[in-house]
């Protein structure tokens, strides 16, 4: 048994909250003295270690308090298996949350980057997509789509490329050069600053598809957007993708040349 001093001393938290979760009705001493001293027993340890794990995760207390009495009732060795499970389920939730939250985060910050300006209504989709806890965009049917037109090894190469919904440090020196790019669109393609572009560019699809210049075309007709379309990938719509078929064209046609 802990008097109330010792266990706020113990569990690093004051009288004063305990006496709070008394008054609240969340959290009990089990046996009040004629003295006055208020003693808890293992069972208020188990509901404090539970409520200061829900507190963690943002639990309100009110919402700690509806999810201690669905356990009140059962034996003492259960409420702590109960408790500890949801301790985990609530933990993986919040993983998955944060996971989520980090992806479009990343996505925000890289469209504006490469776009140089703030669209409130990106913004506001944003805040939507957090409101209804779910991505602004579903990968699974984009990935499902890639099956049917790439193979098994194909997909494995794809899966390993940089995603702006990350913080692959790779994603820097991509977002560099589309920047670059795009404030160049006007440039012709033997021009120095075209042929340097280009040189980049095929720099950095040998470093992510290796010597599998196939894959490479075949990715970049996918990712193509039809007219009309919107970029089906960030920073490469129909104007840049133009742009930089003509860099690269010009650029492997004097390679061959020499």
């Amino acid at each position: 048994m802990y008097r109330i001093g010792e266990l706020a001393k113990q569990a690093g938290i004051s009288v004063r909250t305990l006496q709070y979760y008394d008054k609240l009705g969340l959290l009990s001493p089990s046996h009040l003295a004629e003295n006055g001293y208020r003693y808890y027993s293992d069972l208020e340890v188990m509901t404090l270690h539970h409520i200061t794990v829900l507190k963690q995760l943002g639990f309100t207390l009110a919402q700690i308090q509806a999810i201690l009495q669905d356990n009140h009732g059962l034996p003492y060795a259960e409420q702590w298996s109960q408790a500890i499970r949801q301790q985990i389920d609530f933990v993986k939730q919040e993983q998955e949350r944060l996971a989520l939250l980090d992806r479009m985060l990343h996505v925000s910050l890289h469209t504006i980057e490469l776009r140089r300006k703030i669209d409130s209504s990106e913004l506001l989709q944003f805040i939507h997509s957090l409101q209804a806890d779910k991505p602004s965009a579903d990968q699974q049917p984009q990935y499902t789509q890639r099956q049917s037109v790439f193979k098994d090894d194909e997909l494995q190469t794809l899966s390993s490329l940089p995603r702006l919904d990350s913080d692959d440090p790779r994603n820097a020196e991509w977002v560099k050069l589309l920047l670059d790019i795009h404030n160049h669109l006007d440039e012709p393609p033997h021009s120095e600053i075209s042929q340097q572009l280009a040189e980049r560019l095929i720099h950095i699809m040998q470093s992510w598809f290796g010597d599998n210049d196939s894959l490479v075309d075949k990715y970049w007709n996918y990712i193509r957007p039809e007219d009309g379309e919107t970029e089906k990938v960030l920073g490469l719509d129909q104007a840049t993708m133009a742009y930089i078929d003509r860099i690269v064209d010009y650029y492997l046609e004097g390679r061959d040349q020499e």
